[in-house]
């Protein structure tokens, strides 16, 4: 302990511990100025009271950050923040500049709001760790910082606070980049089709905002309540475009319709979607496909329908919507009810669309598995299944002499292939883990997987795959190569249905004796569809 008569004034004063040199470690730290003890003496209060002078801080900022509570760079005429967020950057009539010498400050990561809820507008410091935001590793820096143009060439005129032009941005920026199967922005449809029509249309641009919304609730739940609101105002707007009886209302309406259901099945926990599906079924009968393949508008919306519909026959156990009138009988019919064998993969689904029509023929032959009730039925029933199980062989054969197909896409397509061959076994023969078939279709689905990146445009492909073979896996090194690659897409994608997924493997793995994950999905996970 350091004797009275080297223990600085300053540190006496506030019985703080000196160290006694001069200055005082505290003091020199702190930036007092540091005097030895005076006994008997008084110590002068504006000496105790000094410290170093604060960095000047200016008050030139543009209005917009000001408004916001941000620290604002003042780069002439348009701020790093307003560029960057596409924001209106205004200036005070007569702005003034610091001429000090002094270096300013770096710009501060105060903010407003806690950590806990980042802000919608301009994430602070700290958002460089978000992995919403390090989602997308193969685009440029600058295509993630700057503004994206919009095709139409014109701001959207319905956006009416920054809330929503904010969700507009990350809908630019983030969302519309995970949904699309292709990692060309130009041959991207959530951003050629749907920004145009976004630009004249308040109903598309409140169903984006939604989207938007339910993607970026997970690291921003405060924006959740304005997306929400836009949501409803889309469904109420719906109505009114049905009152007008015309092609183009029709097609507004539908392609609303579709991206509603969109979005309650990337939530993971609505019940929703399936009425939206329906009434998007109905919506496009009544223009029927003739008029709907001359428009690009039209073609997104088959497209974008055909994907919906066929990937959520796995959730209902029933036939398409395009064929809920199909029969078993139809399966064994000698000519193909695949009706698009040739057609080639889209940036909706990243499948070919022959593929996600065979899934759909194994959940029609699902939706009859209680008809076995006799030999005869269940004769039928393996007829039908053999049926489906060669129109899969004649689809891989006619897929390998079709060159085109990069190497991603086409492990996509290995490991989507394999997760359908191993649901028509399930639907045929049950959830043995140890049955041989199994083996041979969990091996292929786990390789393919693996050799695609992650952050790869045909991730989102891989959602089916990846839970029907963890469910299938005993393996604890596999169900964590799978439980991992789940973890990694909540990030890089960034939906809520795939942390449903997640848990409903969880799930399924505790149990060790019943496998059987479509009833575990049924149960406890009724909104999960694996889009």
């Amino acid at each position: 302990m350091n004797s009275t008569g080297r223990v600085c004034a300053r540190c006496a004063k506030i019985k703080q511990r000196c160290d006694g040199d001069a200055p005082c470690s505290r003091c020199a730290r702190l930036g007092h100025i540091c005097e030895p003890q005076r006994p008997g003496g008084k110590v002068d209060p504006k000496t105790i009271a000094h410290r170093r002078p604060r960095a000047s801080r200016s008050r030139g900022g543009c209005l917009c950050c000001k408004a916001r509570k941000k620290k604002c760079d003042e780069i002439h005429p348009r701020c790093s923040d307003c560029r960057r967020l596409n924001l209106p950057c205004q200036w005070k009539a007569s702005p003034s500049f610091s001429s000090s010498a002094e270096p300013s400050l770096p710009p501060s990561s105060e903010s407003s709001l806690s950590l806990a809820t980042p802000d919608p507008i301009s994430p602070s410091d700290e958002a460089v760790d978000d992995p919403i935001g390090s989602s997308f590793p193969w685009l440029a820096v600058e295509e993630i910082i700057m503004p994206v143009a919009s095709p139409c060439g014109s701001a959207n005129p319905y956006l009416h606070n920054d809330e929503e032009r904010s969700l507009f941005n990350h809908y630019l920026h983030i969302v519309a980049r995970s949904l699309s199967r292709s990692g060309d922005p130009g041959g991207n449809p959530f951003l050629s089709i749907l920004l145009p029509m976004a630009a004249s249309s308040d109903t598309v641009t409140s169903v984006i905002l939604g989207l938007s919304g339910c993607h970026w609730k997970r690291v921003y739940p405060g924006i959740w309540n304005r997306a929400l609101a836009r949501q409803g105002k889309a469904l109420a707007q719906v109505k009114q475009l049905l009152s007008t009886a015309d092609g183009q209302s029709t097609l507004e309406a539908c392609t609303t319709v579709l991206l509603l259901c969109l979005t309650e099945l990337c939530d993971g926990s609505s019940h929703a979607w399936e009425w939206h599906l329906k009434a998007a079924s109905a919506l496009l009968a009544s223009v029927g496909d003739r008029s709907l393949e001359s428009t690009l508008e039209g073609r997104f919306c088959l497209q974008l329908f055909r994907y919906l519909d066929s990937m959520s026959t796995i959730s209902r156990c029933k036939p398409p919507l395009l064929r809920e009138d199909a029969k078993l009988t139809d399966l064994t019919a000698n000519t193909s009810i695949c009706s698009l064998p040739s057609a080639p993969v889209d940036a909706v689904s990243g499948m070919a669309p022959a593929l996600l029509e065979l899934l759909g023929m194994v959940n029609l032959l699902a939706a009859h598995r209680s008809r076995r009730v006799d030999e005869l039925s269940e004769l039928g029933f393996r007829t039908a299944a053999s049926h489906v199980q060669s129109q899969l062989d004649s689809w891989r054969a006619e897929y390998d002499g079709v060159a085109g197909t990069d190497y991603e896409t086409d492990q996509a397509a290995t490991a989507f292939e394999w997760a359908v061959r191993l649901r028509l076994h399930q639907v045929v023969d049950g959830y043995d883990p140890h049955h041989e078939m199994v083996e041979t279709a969990v091996s292929p689905i786990l390789n393919a997987v693996m050799t695609i990146p992650y952050g790869s445009p045909v991730e989102g492909c891989l959602l089916f795959p990846l839970v029907i073979a963890g469910a299938s896996s005993t393996d604890v090194e596999r169900q964590m190569l799978v439980k991992e690659r789940l973890m990694v897409m909540e990030n890089t994608l960034g939906f809520g249905h795939i942390s449903h997924a997640r848990q409903l493997l969880e799930t399924v793995w505790a149990d060790e004796a019943d496998r059987n994950w479509a009833r575990v999905r049924y149960s406890l996970f009724p909104g999960m569809v694996f889009v």
